[in-house]
């Protein structure tokens, strides 16, 4: 499910006017680490790939899924998480640069300008 959401949310105009392909190896996952490609061409709508699609990988994003989720839905910052070193961009270096433009989060995600979680709201009838 993380993998599909994320497909939907990438900006391919933020990205080089070519074919790009974005490998994902989680690890920690169920089934142990998990290989996953997204390959975005301008004007068309990003493909999930669950096989090696086969062509010239461009960024490699290696993470364990735990952080991968935290840095998409907002309970940590891709910044963040990189620093840390939990999560690695490995490859094309202006792509690598620019993750949090191509990448947008989880529409979620709502961390304020000091990196937190807003409080939480009530919300009526709940």
């Amino acid at each position: 499910m993380l993998m599909w959401n994320i497909r939907r949310k990438v900006d391919t105009l933020q990205l080089p006017r070519r074919r790009s392909v974005i490998q994902f190896i989680l690890k920690d996952t169920p089934e142990g680490v998990a290989n996953y490609w997204l390959v975005t061409r301008p004007g068309e709508e990003t493909d999930l790939c669950l096989t090696d699609p086969k062509h010239d990988v461009d960024l490699y994003l290696s993470a364990s899924l735990r952080d991968l989720t935290a840095a998409w839905m907002g309970h940590s910052s891709f910044e963040a998480e990189i620093l840390a070193d939990r999560i690695q961009l490995t490859g094309h270096e202006l792509m690598a640069r620019s993750l949090t433009r191509w990448l947008i989060r989880s529409s979620y995600a709502e961390l304020d300008a000091s990196g937190s979680r807003p409080a939480a709201r009530r919300v009526r009838g709940c």
